[in-house]
């Protein structure tokens, strides 16, 4: 009853539109004191707690790396590499939007950065290009999702933080996962280009393109070597790489000479208000986390679940449901940062490997930032394209059912999807 009770009380604080930080927070302050009698004095330690990780000293860093290749001129050059490569097929402005999210995704390590430096470029571009502005828009939400799976990805970085699980190990585990949505995607955008009959030539291949525009993008394309290069060569920790990518963005704005110290302010701002904005959620979850504990809430949900206990697929299916639920709700960080504490302890007394079921559920958030109506890739989108998320939601299915494809596999067959990872970890 008591967990009920708890969503309901948050759901009706978030429909009084209170912010997500404080409806978390205030439900876990209300439900301690009323049944539990704990001391304040213990609550400010757990609020304090909650932001006091190693790991999460990453995230102000990787969002300051993203906020500077926006303002260092990152953004075009990376954009006209994917173009000379993948620009001259059938649907080929529309491969270079996923490509290009590939990118952005191995720099920004969200799904709202990605989406909005993409979208800003890339939707006007393909609209001008003949592409429906509601084809567009689905493009480049569903390819914002890659910066969920793409290291450097915060949600890994919490996850990490929240697991104990290695982070290093869980972006190596994304670099391959999402190579192959990539991949999905691109193979979803060539059947509707020709059911579309999108049949121009966007960028026709030649060679000097080609080398012009890798060599233009040799500095921007430095930022995500610089991180992945540190952490599988052990040179450097994710956190330390997420400052190499801080140092490398600022280089590259200086060799391409367009980040100004104006500029400069404003990625600092941003980072600093996206920042603050997510460990603040981070540090309420972690107090909803300990009333969780304190209120055995976690054993009421644990008991029915042991039944599944000899089942991993069925364990993995059950809390990939109500993951899945929990995305249609709340925000991936919240859902993370309060759900998936519940499942821990069944993922530890269980066969289920903790690497497939931390892959499991950064595949569910991802989908989870393609359904409305916590969607924050398509509200970025469909406001750049001015269409209504009706209207992209008809081409944003075929995309989810790419991500529904890998959850599957991720679930059914764990070490196919894993096999590289687990060979470079090892």
């Amino acid at each position: 009853m008591l967990p009920i009770l708890m969503l309901v009380s948050i759901l009706v604080l978030l429909a009084l539109g209170v912010p997500i930080a404080f409806a978390l927070g205030l439900t876990a302050l209300g439900f301690l004191v009323y049944f539990a009698d704990i001391p304040m004095g213990l609550l400010l330690q757990q609020l304090y707690l909650g932001t006091n990780s190693f790991p999460l000293l990453a995230i102000p860093l990787f969002m300051l790396a993203g906020s500077l290749m926006n303002y260092g001129g990152i953004s075009k050059r990376l954009i006209n590499f994917a173009l000379s490569i993948i620009g001259m097929v059938r649907g080929g402005l529309a491969m270079v939007n996923v490509v290009a999210s590939v990118f952005f995704g191995a720099i920004t390590g969200t799904a709202a950065g990605a989406s909005a430096a993409v979208g800003q470029i890339m939707i006007p571009a393909m609209k001008e290009k003949g592409y429906s502005p509601s084809f567009s828009a689905a493009v480049t939400s569903a390819g914002s999702s890659l910066g969920i799976v793409i290291p450097p990805s915060v949600p890994m970085i919490l996850y990490g933080s929240i697991s104990g699980l290695s982070v290093a190990s869980l972006f190596l585990a994304g670099v391959p996962i999402g190579i192959t949505i990539a991949i999905g995607y691109m193979v979803v955008v060539y059947i509707i280009s020709l059911k579309k009959d999108y049949t121009f030539t966007e960028q026709p291949f030649t060679f000097k393109f080609f080398i012009k525009s890798f060599l233009t993008a040799i500095p921007a394309l430095l930022v995500p070597v610089a991180i992945l290069g540190g952490i599988m060569t052990g040179f450097a920790t994710p956190t330390e790489s997420a400052a190499i990518a801080v140092l490398v963005g600022i280089l590259a704005g200086i060799i391409y000479k367009e980040l100004t110290w104006k500029g400069f302010i404003n990625a600092l701002n941003e980072s600093v208000k996206n920042t603050a904005l997510v460990m603040f959620i981070v540090a309420t979850a972690k107090i909803l986390g300990y009333s969780f504990s304190a209120l055995g809430i976690g054993q009421m949900m644990l008991e029915p679940l042991m039944a599944f206990g000899d089942s991993p697929v069925k364990l993995m299916l059950i809390a990939s449901l109500i993951l899945f639920i929990g995305g249609f709700i709340f925000d991936g960080t919240v859902m993370v940062l309060v759900i998936v504490p519940l499942f821990l302890p069944l993922v530890q007394a269980t066969a289920i490997d903790p690497l497939q079921f931390a892959m499991v559920v950064i595949i569910v958030w991802a989908i989870g930032q393609q359904t409305p109506p916590v969607a924050s890739g398509l509200y970025i989108t469909t406001a750049i394209a001015k269409v209504s998320m009706l209207q992209v939601s008809r081409y944003n299915i075929w995309f989810i059912l790419v991500l529904f494809i890998s959850l599957m596999g991720m679930i059914f067959a764990p070490d196919i999807m894993l096999y590289v990872p687990k060979l470079l970890i090892s």
